[in-house]
């Protein structure tokens, strides 16, 4: 909802602008009520030098965090006949107006499509792909680093608009189907997304590598008992290699319960797959031919689960238990249930499992790491919270998604991410000088 009110305030925005653009004289004047003139002098000089050019949109706000203003300028080089602009970003670094970043956009008729707006600690640049079709992208700044905070894109389709937000950070997903005459949704999904980087990669500042599940909209049962973080919440990430996927969940629970007999209740963890079909360019749900879209709403095959114990940290070890499938496994599946292998251990209020699950039980073999695309599949996990044993009712359930087994929009996403790309953009300002230091030391 934030970002289709931003695109309203946009849309709106663009009858008041000039249609030929500004010169930077003018904005400067503007720029006077909430600069010095040695910052505007900044501005200037890090702007296009030698060339005409005109500012087609710009906002003034704070995108790094500082309380101070920082400044969004969307510029169009006069003499460029490619319908491109230049997003230039400028933070204030120690007293003086920084770019930290340069970003071309290419507009489809004329260059007010590409629109900046700061708001809520966000810089959010604005643009129009096609007719119908628009795209916000999010931005902020953390100590010398550009990341990309979100994207959210709209898409007409026949008779439907596709609404889609992805928060880079939380590593959360909406997307939904609205019939464009009424807007009546007629499908959703709501969940948060793994990534799992092939294993020992080394994973840089500004990338979410860890997701955190602490959602209220997420716990399926036992709400009314749930109070919060401490109570049970949970992060985990992921890698794989050649033959594995690996899972590391960190549970924050202040009342670990182990079943004392096989039919005794205790606290667990499940895990469930729906790897029915790898998803092509991370549309998992719906299938498209031409303007005709076919929803997937119910779960027919694909489906694999496990449930884990973590064991009572003493004598009994971690172990798995009711593997189920929609399916008959092959041979060769059947053969790697043997191979997972799972291990807890104490934490500080809570407790850390790792499990590591061969692809071949998925049915799958595993993805290559220089591939040029991503691997997507359904996987959801579900925490199990018992505080009191001897009354079950209370348990809750807090997962990665409003988990429902047989919904496929209920499941949230695993994403195998290649050796050569990342889950997001950033681009960190010192890059370039730390390289040369580096150089100049030898390296």
């Amino acid at each position: 909802m934030y970002h289709y009110i931003l695109l309203l305030f946009f849309l709106s925005t663009i009858s008041l602008m000039s249609q030929a653009g500004m010169r930077f004289e003018e904005l400067s004047k503007r720029l006077e009520q909430y600069y010095a003139e040695p910052l505007i002098n900044d501005i200037k000089s890090q702007l296009p030098q030698g060339v005409d050019y005109r500012i087609w949109g710009w906002d003034v706000g704070d995108f790094s965090g500082d309380s101070y203003n920082d400044l969004a300028l969307s510029v169009k080089l006069s003499g460029d006949k490619k319908k491109t602009n230049y997003v230039y970003m400028f933070v204030d670094l120690d007293g003086y107006l920084t770019k930290v970043s340069e970003m071309p956009f290419e507009y489809v008729e004329m260059p007010l499509e590409i629109g900046v707006v700061i708001r809520y600690g966000i810089c959010n640049i604005t643009k129009k792909r096609e007719k119908f079709n628009w795209e916000i992208k999010g931005f902020r700044f953390d100590n010398g680093v550009l990341v990309q905070q979100d994207i959210f894109e709209t898409e007409k389709i026949g008779k439907y608009t596709h609404e889609k937000t992805v928060d880079y950070r939380s590593l959360r997903i909406k997307e939904k189907y609205i019939v464009t005459n009424n807007s009546t949704t007629v499908y959703s999904t709501d969940h948060l997304i793994i990534p799992s980087f092939f294993r020992s990669r080394l994973i840089y500042k500004g990338y979410q590598e860890k997701t955190n599940s602490n959602y209220i909209d997420y716990v399926k049962n036992g709400a009314y008992y749930w109070y919060g973080d401490d109570d049970c919440s949970f992060n985990i990430s992921s890698a794989y290699d050649d033959r594995f996927l690996y899972f590391t969940i960190e549970l924050n629970d202040e009342e670990i319960v182990f079943p004392r007999c096989d039919t005794c209740c205790g606290d667990n963890v499940e895990i469930w797959f729906d790897v029915s079909r790898e998803a092509k360019k991370g549309d998992r749900f719906v299938e498209r031919k031409g303007e005709n879209l076919k929803f997937r709403k119910k779960v027919e095959a694909g489906i694999i689960s496990f449930k884990i114990f973590p064991g009572d940290f003493k004598t009994k070890r971690a172990y798995v238990k009711d593997i189920s499938t929609t399916d008959n496994l092959y041979k060769f599946q059947a053969e790697e249930v043997k191979n997972i292998k799972v291990v807890t251990s104490l934490k500080d209020k809570g407790y850390v499992l790792k499990i590591k699950i061969p692809f071949l039980l998925l049915g799958y073999k595993a993805p290559s790491p220089d591939k040029p695309e991503t691997t997507e599949f359904g996987c959801t996990v579900v925490v199990h919270d018992i505080d009191n044993q001897f009354r079950p009712e209370e348990e809750t359930e807090i997962a990665t998604s409003s988990f429902d087994k047989t919904d496929p929009a209920s499941y949230g996403t695993l994403v195998l991410i290649p050796a050569n790309q990342w889950f997001g953009w950033v681009k960190n300002i010192y890059k370039e000088d730390i390289v040369k230091s580096l150089s100049e030391f030898g390296f």
